[in-house]
């Protein structure tokens, strides 16, 4: 296994261009059902399902195309044929098991976010898990335990506790070397380090996405409060631009007013100018079809993780 391709750097919207229309991202995006692929002009040009494979929360092309994720009860590789390369499951067990996150790693490795039983583990490409790390208790639930996991470059990992509503920073002992309480209305979805030492989160419940110094200080805030054009929903995967945008999934995941959410997915500056949107239409024009979400009754697109391609894989 490869580590994702950084190619080449892709243009985006002028200021102020709420459209599909132009030059914008592509991206790999895993959401609730599966995997798709989205040009520059916001149309799907590759597609994944899999009876088997529901809540993409992670996802990942590599550098040899293939295209790794994970899933509710495992990760999985594919090639563009949708052959499966490589697999990784737990027990299909709903309540007592789930996987939300996983990386690729130098040498073929794969860090995964094991839920259930509370572990990141570090596996190769014959599954022996060469690393196992036990987590700090997350909650009863193993699906609102944590959200995502990530290892830094300087080799720590980065927990979100969904239930608990905090960042931990973990070294490869298990040692807490850092930790962020969040507020209560705040659930975590990922955290990224930034190369200027700071953490990004974005927050599900309380709709906002926040930078936060290693002093524990807020230094960035986007929130409903801001004049973006449209609210924010349910702020999921992110993930950082060599320039210092983000590009941040805005699901419509769990929200029963869920179809007025036109924009899925968008590009913000530090500035908070808007230069890059998802528009609901582009997904349904590309043939991603709503789902009918059972707890809501409402439509959904249910878009998870994002990564895009061109960027480095280390700001996601």
């Amino acid at each position: 296994m490869k580590l994702p391709l950084c190619l080449l750097v892709l243009a985006f919207l002028p200021f102020g261009l709420l459209s599909a229309e132009g030059p914008g991202h592509r991206l790999m995006i895993g959401y609730g059902e599966g995997l798709m692929e989205v040009d520059e002009k916001n149309d799907i040009v590759w597609h994944y399902q899999d009876p088997e494979i529901e809540l993409v929360h992670d996802v990942w092309k590599l550098e040899n195309g293939n295209v790794l994720f994970s899933h509710r009860f495992g990760v999985r590789e594919v090639n563009a044929a949708k052959e499966t390369v490589w697999d990784f499951a737990v027990p299909r067990e709903m309540g007592k098991q789930e996987i939300n996150a996983c990386q690729p790693l130098e040498g073929g490795k794969v860090m995964i976010l094991d839920c259930g039983n509370q572990k990141i583990l570090e596996i190769d490409r014959d599954k022996n898990v060469t690393l196992s790390i036990d987590l700090p208790d997350g909650g009863k639930n193993s699906h609102t335990r944590y959200m995502q996991a990530r290892k830094t470059p300087q080799g720590t990992y980065l927990i979100s506790y969904r239930e608990k509503a905090k960042i931990l920073e973990l070294n490869s002992s298990g040692e807490t070397v850092w930790q962020y309480q969040l507020e209560k209305t705040d659930r975590p979805f990922t955290a990224i380090r930034l190369e200027n030492g700071n953490t990004l989160v974005p927050c599900i419940t309380s709709n906002r996405m926040i930078e936060i110094s290693p002093a524990g200080e807020i230094t960035w805030e986007l929130n409903n409060h801001d004049d973006l054009g449209f609210e924010i929903w349910y702020p999921v995967g992110a993930h950082v631009l060599k320039n210092g945008n983000v590009v941040v999934i805005n699901s419509d995941y769990h929200h029963r007013e869920g179809t007025k959410n036109e924009v899925q997915a968008f590009e913000i500056t530090r500035e908070k100018d808007v230069i890059w949107t998802l528009m609901k239409s582009d997904l349904e024009r590309g043939g991603k079809v709503p789902v009918v979400e059972a707890g809501t009754k409402m439509p959904s697109h249910h878009l998870l993780g994002i990564q895009v391609l061109g960027e480095s894989f280390q700001l996601k």
